[in-house]
């Protein structure tokens, strides 16, 4: 089965907003309190945006105990607005990607009928867009982009040190990868149904600066090295 990952705000568990309400009110048990911002999605996109709750998730001696969708779409949407970013979409998007990656998922959202896809470098999607059309050539770019979202906004070192290594690309090379296949998916009719393509086209033209951001963020709050 295809699937996207679309959406951090709209998959938080009930442990999350215990936690919200604990954080806000002083009460895990006191969803009554706020539980009326919940359920807009704006305004629940801007009640994780206090900071009291980012320190809180900083803080946590067990990140297990809050869901992946909650930790990083707080991450995701706080650095990205310190670079300028103000757009919740697009955080949305971003942590929903990396809490895919988080799970072991990073590809979740690989093509049915092409399970051995593996995009470690831009010649593997090259070679598995061969021959594919339809709805397997938008999951394939989708695939691509995520999969070097993660790597350069998550692992720049890696791809730098590799790059030295074994003369293979830098991370700007795979900027320009991964924001032409965001591009590419968000011309597919596909992107419509899924409520992307605008996402998709924001993501595409603010890629390089949502990478740094992403880059920022590991250095300082993941420590995931090289």
């Amino acid at each position: 089965m295809n699937t996207v990952p679309t959406s951090c705000l709209a998959r938080l568990q009930p442990c999350d907003f215990e936690f919200i309400s604990l954080v806000l009110t002083g009460e895990s048990s006191n969803l009554s309190a706020i539980g009326s911002l919940l359920v807009d999605s704006d305004t629940l996109g801007s009640v994780l945006e206090q900071p009291q709750l980012l320190q809180a998730i900083l803080e946590l001696s067990d990140p297990l105990s809050i869901s992946a969708e909650l930790y990083f779409f707080v991450l995701v949407r706080h650095n990205l607005s310190e670079a300028g970013i103000d757009d919740v979409g697009v955080a949305d998007y971003v942590a929903a990607t990396l809490a895919e990656h988080s799970r072991g998922n990073a590809q979740a959202e690989r093509s049915s009928n092409h399970p051995e896809a593996s995009f470690n470098y831009h010649i593997d999607f090259i070679e598995q867009l061969a021959g594919v059309s339809g709805y397997d050539l938008f999951f394939l770019h989708v695939q691509c982009g995520n999969h070097f979202l993660v790597m350069t906004g998550l692992f720049p070192i890696f791809l730098r040190r590799r790059s030295q290594r074994r003369g293979a690309p830098g991370v700007g090379y795979y900027e320009g990868v991964a924001r032409n296949a965001y591009l590419a998916a968000r011309d597919h009719p596909l992107a419509e149904e899924f409520a992307l393509a605008d996402v998709y086209g924001r993501l595409a033209n603010r890629f390089a600066e949502t990478r740094r951001a992403l880059n920022r963020m590991a250095e300082e709050y993941l420590f995931l090295g090289s």
